[in-house]
C-alpha cells in the first residue's frame, strides 16, 4: 500500500496540540506502531532496484526491503507496512509531523541534519554523487563537463556537491535545479542539460526505469562525494532509533556469520555464542529493545541478510557488484558491532 502526503497538509497541523500534551503522556514510536498494527515507512520512488512497484503490484527494492525488515522486527510480519511516498522537499517534515515512523530512502547522513533533530541510526548503503551523460555526447570524464549544463534535484545534498566541485576544480557547471528527481531526468532526456547528477546507484536505477533506451546513456566512473545513506528517525525517541539501528546491523551480522533466510532455522542448535545471541537464544537484547527474543531471527527469515537484500535488488536488477557495500572481510566497508 502506498500513501501520498502533501507538505501543505503537514505544516497546517496545529502546533498547540503538541504543546498541551505532557511529555510523559506521549507514547513512543514503538508503542504507536504496535497499537496501529503497521509501520508507516517513508519512501521515494527511485526505480526498480531501490523503490518501485513491480509487475505484481507490490512494492519492491532495496529501501522497501528495509521497511519490511523493521516491520518483521517490531510487528512480527514483514508485510505490515504502509508505504508513504515522500519527496526531497517534504520527507523530513513528514517525519517531524509524525506522518511517517521512519524514512527508508536515499537520505545522506550529514552534520547539519544530525544536529537538526534527526537521527541516522546506521548506514544501510554507501554511495557517491555521479553523473549520467549521453553515450553520443563524447563525454568520458568529469573534466569534459566543464562549463556544461547539469540537471539536479533541489533540496538535496547533490546541489552542494556540485557547488563544491565547481569551486575546487573550477569546472564552471551551469546548475539547473528541479523540484523532483523525475523532473531532472525528464529535462536531461529532453536535452535541456548535458548531464544529470545525483547518487550513482539512483542514476543507474532510474536510467533503467525512465530512459527511452537505457543503452544510450552512460554513468561516468568518477564520484565527487561520499554519501553515507541511512534510514532517518526523530532524535527524541532513543528506543526507536536503537531498533532501527540494530535491525540494520542484524542483517549485516547475519551475513558475517553465514546465516541466510534459507538456513536460519538450522542455526537454532548452534553453540556459537554470538549466533545464539543474534537469534535470541541467549541474552536479553530483545527485551532491552522492547521486542521479543526472536526479533532478529524473523528479520533474517522473512527478509534476509544484507547480502541477500543487496543481491536480489541491486545485483539482480542492475547487475551492480557489491563494491564498498561488501563486508569488510571481503574488501568492503560493512561491519556490525558484535552481538554481545
Amino acid at each position: 500500500m502506498l500513501k501520498r502526503i502533501a507538505i501543505a497538509a503537514l505544516t497546517a497541523l496545529p502546533l498547540i496540540a503538541g504543546l498541551t500534551t505532557p511529555p510523559q503522556a506521549r507514547a513512543g514510536t514503538l508503542e504507536e506502531v504496535t497499537a496501529r498494527g503497521v509501520i508507516r515507512c517513508g519512501v521515494s520512488e527511485y526505480g526498480p532496484a531501490l523503490t518501485a512497484m513491480n509487475e505484481n503490484g507490490q512494492w519492491a527494492g532495496f529501501y522497501t526491503d528495509f521497511c519490511r525488515a523493521f516491520a518483521a522486527a517490531t510487528l512480527g510480519n514483514a508485510r505490515a507496512v504502509d508505504f508513504v511516498s515522500v519527496s526531497s522537499l517534504d520527507r523530513f517534515e513528514a517525519l517531524r509531523q509524525k506522518a511517517v515512523d521512519v524514512l527508508s530512502e536515499a537520505s545522506t547522513w550529514t552534520s547539519e541534519r544530525d544536529l537538526g533533530g534527526l537521527a541516522f541510526p546506521a548506514t544501510s548503503m554507501m554511495d557517491g554523487q555521479g553523473f549520467l551523460v549521453r553515450r553520443d555526447g563524447g563525454i568520458s570524464g568529469l573534466d569534459q563537463l566543464k562549463g556544461r549544463r547539469i540537471c539536479v534535484i533541489s533540496h538535496a545534498t547533490s546541489v552542494g556537491g556540485l557547488n563544491r566541485v565547481n569551486k575546487v576544480r573550477n569546472l564552471g557547471f551551469k546548475i539547473q535545479e528541479y523540484s523532483s528527481i523525475q523532473g531532472s531526468f525528464a529535462a536531461f532526456f529532453d536535452r535541456q542539460c548535458d548531464a544529470v547528477s545525483t547518487d550513482g546507484i539512483i542514476l543507474a536505477s532510474l536510467r533503467q526505469q525512465l530512459a527511452p533506451n537505457p543503452a544510450d546513456y552512460v554513468l561516468l566512473p568518477e564520484r565527487i562525494t561520499r554519501e553515507p545513506l541511512s534510514p532517518v528517525v526523530l532524535k527524541n525517541d532513543r528506543r526507536w532509533e536503537d531498533i532501527i539501528r540494530w535491525t540494520i546491523l542484524a542483517t549485516i551480522a547475519a551475513e558475517e556469520l553465514g546465516i541466510t533466510s534459507a538456513n536460519v532455522k538450522q542455526h537454532l542448535n548452534s553453540t556459537d555464542p554470538e549466533i545464539r545471541r543474534l537469534l535470541g537464544l541467549d541474552g536479553d537484547m530483545g527485551a532491552r529493545l522492547g521486542l521479543d527474543k526472536a526479533w532478529a531471527m524473523r528479520v533474517i527469515e522473512q527478509v534476509g541478510n544484507y547480502g541477500e537484500i543487496y543481491n536480489r535488488n541491486l545485483t539482480k536488477v542492475l547487475g551492480l557488484e557489491r563494491g564498498q557495500n561488501a563486508l569488510s572481510s571481503q574488501g568492503g566497508i560493512l561491519w556490525s558491532p558484535p552481538f554481545r
